[in-house]
């Protein structure tokens, strides 16, 4: 791993753990056992760093031109990165506050291709979108409430279920339903 991966790295666990405004440069260089202006060899600022980070994630997501391959690939993309996951709510929270016009364009290209697959649904792929994306993320950041709330009611469905799946199934019911 290279030492701008491993900044990378680092920074997405303080971010998703502290927030845009509650992580320091200082904290990110202390744990990659660097200074603060050796970050800055890597990015220009802070808001570059935060903004490097979407950008290494979301470029990668691409698409086959259907729902359920397109539900399936996101729902993979959270479970396998939940920091990101946590830090997406965290960024939608904030309005995007803290992302720059180009990452946005990168983060929202999945909502492009969702706009075609539903291009003659009738259907508001925002919509849709929200729906997935918050489902996901929700998922991603109750895994300890799910728990806690399994041991209180001794419920294992609770815990861990196939997400993707009961996503996918009712959205696919909702499109059929209402398009």
């Amino acid at each position: 791993m290279t030492k701008k991966e491993e900044i990378l790295q680092i920074a997405l666990k303080q971010f998703a753990k502290n927030g845009y405004e509650n992580t320091s440069l200082e904290k990110i260089a202390q744990e990659a056992n660097l200074t603060k202006p050796a970050i800055y060899y890597h990015f220009k600022n802070k808001k570059d760093l935060y903004n490097q980070i979407f950008l290494k994630y979301f470029k990668k997501l691409e698409f086959q031109n259907n729902l359920k391959d397109y539900i399936y690939k996101m729902g993979e993309f959270y479970i396998k990165n939940p920091q990101i996951a946590k830090l997406f709510s965290k960024e939608i929270a904030n309005d995007m506050e803290h992302l720059e016009i180009e990452t946005i364009k990168i983060i929202s290209k999945p909502l492009k291709t969702l706009s075609q697959i539903l291009e003659n649904k009738n259907i508001n792929p925002f919509f849709i979108q929200t729906l997935i994306v918050a489902s996901f993320t929700t998922y991603i950041n109750t895994l300890e409430i799910r728990k806690k709330i399994s041991k209180v009611w001794n419920e294992e469905f609770i815990v861990d279920f196939n997400v993707i799946e009961e996503i996918y199934k009712t959205i696919k019911l909702y499109i059929e339903n209402n398009s």
